[in-house]
């Protein structure tokens, strides 16, 4: 049996990666203005924690399709993209920070908000121009029909 070397994509990676490291940044000089007062703070933008985390996603695949199911509360259909790139899905968005009115102050400013960027990668190859996506109540639904090549063939055993 020969070995097969399989490329790998190093460019997409390395574009994943510099993205990835300047939404931090972005994300990072976003947290919070000094206020003088380290509790009295305007909402924080990101959790360092789950940056690459949101939307929360998951990912399903039977014999003719694969689907992604996205919880993305709080926005419209104008605040995000679906992107496909070869064998992954892109979702970019922004969930916009409502101003605070001047006679109130936050106790507790726990909800997240600024841009966002998920790079979800697919299981076996898709068809891009029969894709769909259905946003309702918060949570996107893609299904993506699998290509003829990632279906599952049956193979005829012979005996003998």
């Amino acid at each position: 049996m020969r070995n097969t070397l399989v490329p790998i994509q190093i460019k997409e990676r390395i574009n994943d990666l510099r993205q990835t490291f300047n939404n931090w940044f972005d994300r990072f000089l976003a947290t919070r203005k000094d206020t003088g007062n380290w509790l009295a703070h305007e909402p924080v933008f990101f959790d360092w924690f789950n940056t690459g985390t949101f939307p929360a996603v998951d990912v399903e695949e039977n014999d003719e399709e694969v689907s992604i199911s996205a919880e993305m509360p709080g926005l419209s259909e104008k605040d995000f993209q679906v992107e496909l790139q070869g064998q992954r899905v892109i979702l970019r968005g922004e969930k916009k920070f409502q101003q605070e009115k001047k006679d109130r102050s936050y106790y507790y400013a726990e909800c997240q908000y600024g841009s966002f960027s998920r790079v979800i990668p697919l299981p076996c190859e898709v068809i891009g121009e029969k894709a769909e996506a259905n946003y309702k109540n918060g949570v996107l639904q893609i299904r993506l029909p699998k290509s003829e090549s990632a279906k599952a063939h049956r193979i005829q055993i012979k005996v003998g």
